[in-house]
């Protein structure tokens, strides 16, 4: 079984990089993630803003984006386009988890 990080990675890249088949395979893939972290968790947030990601609801991308960037990422531009700003924050939310979950799994 590959890293934690590895698999997070793959979820975002999944969401940028959509095909018929990805979209659909993410929330069962995810779901270990969001039994073992909750909402509010740094891990628990990032999973599930990419799960908002993969469902194509603008609406709900920009308000998830809204969020995360109040609770976390003050550095997200606010003017840019919903899209964009989502998919930065996506990249900085990775390499803050990525890091983490890479640390706690090379403890183990």
């Amino acid at each position: 079984m590959e890293c934690p990080a590895v698999r997070l990675a793959l979820a975002g890249l999944a969401v940028v990089f959509p095909t018929e088949r990805t979209l659909p395979a993410l929330a069962p893939r995810l779901g270990p993630f969001t039994d073992q972290h909750p909402g509010g968790t740094e891990i628990g947030d990032y999973v599930r803003f990419v799960l908002v990601l993969a469902a194509p609801d603008d609406a709900q991308t920009l308000m998830v984006t809204e969020q995360l960037t109040d609770a976390y990422w003050r550095g997200t531009a606010r003017g840019a386009p919903a899209g964009p700003r989502a998919l930065h924050l996506l990249g900085q939310v990775l390499a803050r988890v990525g890091g983490e979950l890479t640390r706690s799994h090379t403890r183990q």
